[in-house]
């Protein structure tokens, strides 16, 4: 019985520092825990392939080119994204993983990192106290983030892969939006009652009758088929 308890502390110490392993990092800011193989979809109808990732924080396309450099990608055309069973569409310059859709639009996801959860506010006199120099870098490149390498540490696939987990752990906070003729809404009461042509009367008593949840993609589906609809 002793024996058999080990083993089972053993596979959920396993199991727990391969979870860790896959979270983003202060030097490893991205939505995939690896460049993954995927089909950039264009307008024209035109598709590329290749190794993508999203970056946390400006939502932003990168990928591995051939000389095993990350870069951003060419977004000229763009209209969406496959990477395995995930969706994405490019709304606004942003990279948005689908959670719904209809002939009306689409419920996206934003995944946003929170740098501000790994700096402390503790420094003298009131000043930052940052966790690390790891860190340090970090917010220092906050100015050169429309380069291809913004926020990165190095332009080096395997260097930076190979420190993604020498660093603080990077929280994420996640928020839906409506798209609707290709712009992005708030997934709140708020936000869609102030659209144009909305009866703020009419649309609440759609959202009672219907039950809806703000934070259920099936939910604002209804929503943005009550919108189109009109």
């Amino acid at each position: 019985m002793k024996r058999f308890l080990l083993i089972c502390v053993g596979i959920l110490l396993v199991l727990s520092a391969s979870a860790q392993n896959d979270q983003p990092t202060a030097n490893w800011p991205y939505l995939y825990p690896d460049f993954m193989e995927g089909e950039l979809l264009r307008a024209n109808k035109d598709s590329n392939k290749g190794r993508f990732n999203i970056h946390l924080n400006i939502s932003a396309l990168h990928y591995v080119d051939k000389n095993g450099k990350i870069k951003e990608a060419d977004t000229w055309g763009v209209i969406g994204l496959i990477i395995g069973e995930d969706r994405f569409r490019f709304v606004e310059g942003k990279m948005l993983k689908v959670m719904a859709e209809s002939k009306g639009g689409s419920v996206v996801k934003e995944s946003r990192a929170n740098y501000s959860a790994i700096v402390k506010k503790d420094g003298a006199m009131g000043t930052t106290a940052l966790n690390s120099t790891t860190t340090k870098t970090f917010l220092y490149n906050e100015n050169v983030i429309n380069q291809y390498n913004g926020y990165l540490l190095t332009d080096v696939y395997k260097d930076l892969h190979a420190m993604k987990d020498q660093s603080e752990r990077l929280p994420v906070n996640s928020n839906l939006y409506l798209v609707i003729e290709h712009r992005l809404v708030p997934a709140n009461k708020k936000s869609v009652a102030a659209l144009e042509g909305i009866d703020k009367k009419e649309f609440s008593a759609f959202l009672k009758t219907e039950k809806i949840q703000w934070n259920e993609p099936q939910d604002l589906i209804k929503v943005i088929d009550y919108i189109t609809a009109k």
